[in-house]
């Protein structure tokens, strides 16, 4: 790693409110007036970085695997309100038969 003028940066401690106490990468003219600009945070600041791309995709996974058990459960309903209405009708179909096949034996019975 080296700056725009070719040498190898130092490492610096941060002295501004937002990042007081933090660990960077910068030039070793870094004050001067001509100086290039190079800056990187240190490792601690780039694993902070990648933690937080990581909970980002964390929380984008999160968010799409509950619009998916959204659906899951929205057609769970549906199914199961089929099932039920499917047994009702089974069982309305079934009572009406055997009370249909009980009449129509009793009316055998008469007949004789």
């Amino acid at each position: 790693m080296v700056c725009g003028h070719g040498e190898r940066p130092i490492l610096r401690t941060s002295t501004t409110k937002d990042n007081l106490g933090q660990r960077f990468w910068g030039c070793v003219y870094y004050e001067v007036h001509d100086a290039c600009d190079f800056f990187r945070w240190t490792d601690s600041e780039a694993r902070g970085a990648q933690q937080d791309s990581e909970i980002a995709r964390s929380r984008k996974k999160i968010t799409t695997l509950k619009t998916r058990l959204k659906d899951v459960e929205w057609k769970l309903r549906i199914v199961a309100t089929l099932g039920v209405v499917g047994w009702i009708g089974f069982l309305y179909l079934l009572l009406h038969n055997s009370h249909n096949l009980r009449q129509s034996y009793g009316m055998q019975l008469i007949s004789r």
